[in-house]
């Protein structure tokens, strides 16, 4: 066997071939319902359940874990590194030294190590995604070898894009109608994970020399990623794709000119996908790109806004963008005033009050009194809010059900934004703050649902209920900031950052040498394949960048990008396979 391998080393060993198997098909296609307890961390937040049942994530970081030990014994017994250790993956040391000093001072040791449920970003789960990125880059330099694994990591978007298509057509269910999640588990995710794959299959159809190889990498590979990442309904998605196509073309002219028909063929396919799904799903897909503005929609405009609540001995006054109540209650049940101090009119019919006049028509009340407590719910547009008087004190009632007052919540940015990006405005406004105790060491990784003021009133109203639990930043380099520090992200920013700026300016270097001519040249062919693989991977990378903006490391995908990073950096320092 090895005598073979060394003949022809563009061949993988089996060696290689069983980590990167798990970590390009298994982590992304696996689906398997485990019941999860509650860690002692979990439980002081979920108090009303004791499990959760994971279908997608624990699964995946199991698949993960194993994927990463097979790596290590396969690099332990690996004799010729070709690779030398450079300079840039420095940054790794004060990147990992982070992490684990916010893992060790964390006040949520569990998990902080391995992560909360439906997520499993813990630390463990970090160090493992930094071992796949040193590994990726030490066991691989020769192109050839990436390719092999990049068509195993589309081969997966098959399997996984068959499901999509079951869901998109109804035969499988979906919580939101046409967004699919298929093995993924989030729409968002499915986004990440198309945008992430779109630029590696148009890489592979421009680097095929085959005829017949081509036309099938374009629909079944292609075909797939632009499925995946249409069908997500994801904005995050959509905009990695509207950055990186334009991209990928424009410097892909600088490698070769005479493939352009390919792009010709990528739009008319990608066209055609997209307005047979439109017309699957009532125009939803359209309908989904022209509200791309982040900062407004036709709901946004006329949607009820809670502006502030204050809460003071017995009473209690809302104000919104609409109306203005207060209602006290001293003994003798509740009263009701409006911004004038004149008493509000109602209809009680047992515990329920409805109002006639305007603008109060909308807001129907539930009330409850007893010699103990005195409780009152309004609810309004599919809004509620719960008062609770008791030993003459009024208050409220937050997430899990608990009585509580009400306290000021720093915020930063997004003043009458707060819907920006689906809600995100909301979460990076209250996020943001906490980053001040949060420079050189996090509060340690995914534990942003314990440090996150979710007893935010005000806020969770205009967000979408007091009830709802925020368990994740929505923003990749946030979530990385708050788990492992700001410093550490600036570390891992430097890396990504170098690796774009090195690999652009190899690619975009005039390649043609007028001492060689370009026809009939096997090494000018050889170069142009390199370059086209590089410029795929980077689009990827860019891609997984611009989607982070949006939404958060997930174990269903980031391996991907993280072995991908690997293989650009592996690249650019062999810059002799990528220019003459």
């Amino acid at each position: 066997m090895d005598e073979l391998i060394e003949k022809n080393p563009s061949k993988l060993k089996v060696s290689y071939l069983v980590p990167y198997l798990i970590i390009t098909i298994l982590i992304p296609v696996a689906k398997l319902h485990i019941r999860v307890f509650h860690n002692e961390d979990m439980k002081q937040v979920l108090l009303h359940t004791q499990w959760f049942d994971d279908y997608f994530c624990l699964i995946k970081v199991l698949l993960l874990y194993l994927a990463v030990i097979l790596l290590f014994i396969v690099f332990i017994f690996q004799k010729n590194l070709d690779n030398k250790f450079p300079k840039i993956l420095y940054f790794l040391v004060p990147y990992c030294i982070c992490l684990l000093l916010s893992m060790y001072f964390s006040e949520y040791k569990i998990s902080a190590l391995f992560g909360i449920i439906d997520m499993y970003e813990g630390g463990l789960t970090q160090l493992c995604y930094c071992c796949i990125l040193l590994f990726s880059y030490y066991l691989f330099s020769d192109s050839e070898k990436m390719v092999a694994i990049l068509k195993m990591a589309l081969t997966a978007s098959i399997p996984v894009s068959i499901i999509g298509i079951l869901e998109f057509t109804g035969i499988l269910p979906l919580e939101k109608p046409f967004a699919i999640s298929s093995t993924i588990g989030n729409p968002n995710y499915v986004g990440t994970y198309g945008a992430v794959l779109l630029p590696l299959a148009m890489m592979l159809v421009l680097i095929e020399t085959d005829g017949a190889k081509r036309i099938i990498c374009l629909l079944l590979f292609f075909g797939s990623a632009f499925f995946l990442t249409a069908g997500s309904m994801s904005r995050a998605g959509y905009l990695a794709v509207f950055v990186t196509f334009p991209f990928f073309f424009v410097l892909f002219l600088k490698i070769s000119k005479e493939q352009i028909k390919w792009f010709i063929a990528f739009i008319s396919y990608g066209l055609c996908i997209f307005l047979l799904m439109n017309a699957c799903g009532d125009g939803v897909l359209w309908e989904e790109i022209e509200s791309m503005n982040p900062f407004e929609s036709a709901a946004d405009r006329n949607r009820l806004i809670f502006k502030d609540i204050k809460l003071k001995d017995s009473s209690a006054a809302i104000e919104t963008n609409r109306w203005f109540i207060r209602l006290e209650n001293n003994g003798d049940g509740f009263r009701l005033y409006n911004e004038k101090s004149e008493e509000i009119r109602f209809q009680r019919d047992d515990n329920i009050i409805k109002f006639s006049d305007e603008p109060y028509s909308g807001i129907t009340g539930y009330v409850v009194e007893s010699p103990e407590f005195s409780w009152l719910m309004l609810e309004t547009e599919g809004k509620d809010i719960e008062f609770v008087l008791t030993n003459g004190e009024m208050k409220v009632v937050g997430y899990n059900g608990k009585v509580t007052g009400i306290s000021p919540v720093e915020s930063f940015g997004f003043k009458g934004k707060e819907s920006f990006a689906s809600g995100r405005g909301y979460i990076w406004s209250r996020a943001i703050p906490l980053l001040k105790k949060a420079i050189f060491i996090g509060y340690g990784p995914d534990t942003f649902t314990y440090i996150f003021p979710q007893n935010d009133i005000v806020g969770k109203l205009n967000y979408g209920a007091i009830w709802v639990i925020i368990g994740k930043p929505h923003n990749w380099y946030l979530q990385i900031a708050l788990g492992s520090g700001v410093f550490s992200l600036v570390c891992l920013m430097v890396i990504i950052i170098w690796y774009i700026v090195r690999t652009l300016g190899v690619v975009t270097k005039n390649y043609n040498n007028e001492e060689i001519p370009i026809k009939n040249n096997s090494k000018a062919d050889e170069v142009k394949r390199n370059q086209t693989v590089a410029l795929g991977v980077l689009m990827s990378v860019i891609a997984y960048c611009v989607t982070g903006v949006f939404n958060d490391s997930t174990v269903a995908v980031s391996p991907l990008f993280w072995m991908l990073l690997g293989f650009g950096i592996s690249l650019i320092q062999k810059r002799n396979h990528l220019a003459q």
